[in-house]
């Protein structure tokens, strides 16, 4: 009988660590709305994928308000830093993005509203994001395809 009165304690703790953990990649106290007053940003060097990847310009191109969190994992992989799928409202990216002068190292980052779905995307500076609108252009000029499949990884 002592193991029964157990059982129920003990789903409750693993319960409430599973939420806690979920919760982890909430840096930017992102609202219902899937918008934030102040984003915070990760360190790169904390990044699970070192490096960052080479995303397809024009998966990077399709990603729109109302996706869900699966057709983003679908276009460009999974978030590059310690973000999970539960209860999380940003997921954040380290991409390379080509340009006539050279790769540039970009962080890229998605908000999610109450309904995970895509509510925002925004770059941490305005030099990436002219670079990710220039990306298609630049790699049909540096001999990729537009569309060239899946995102490359470093």
């Amino acid at each position: 009988m002592q193991k029964n009165r157990r059982s129920p304690v003990l789903a409750c703790a693993a319960l409430m660590f599973t939420l806690a953990l979920a919760g982890c990649g909430n840096m930017s106290k992102v609202d219902e709305r899937g918008e934030s007053g102040t984003l915070a940003w990760p360190d790169i060097k904390q990044a699970t994928r070192a490096g960052g990847s080479y995303p397809d310009p024009a998966h990077l191109a399709m990603v729109k308000a109302g996706m869900s969190k699966y057709q983003l994992y679908d276009l460009l992989g999974p978030p590059h830093f310690h973000e999970g799928m539960l209860m999380v409202r940003e997921w954040d990216y380290l991409f390379h993005l080509r340009t006539p002068t050279g790769d540039q190292l970009c962080q890229y980052k998605v908000l999610f509203d109450r309904n995970r779905v895509v509510a925002g995307v925004h770059w941490r500076t305005p030099s990436c994001a002219a670079a990710a609108k220039d990306a298609p252009r630049a790699a049909i000029e540096d001999g990729m395809p537009a569309a060239a499949g899946a995102a490359r990884h470093a």
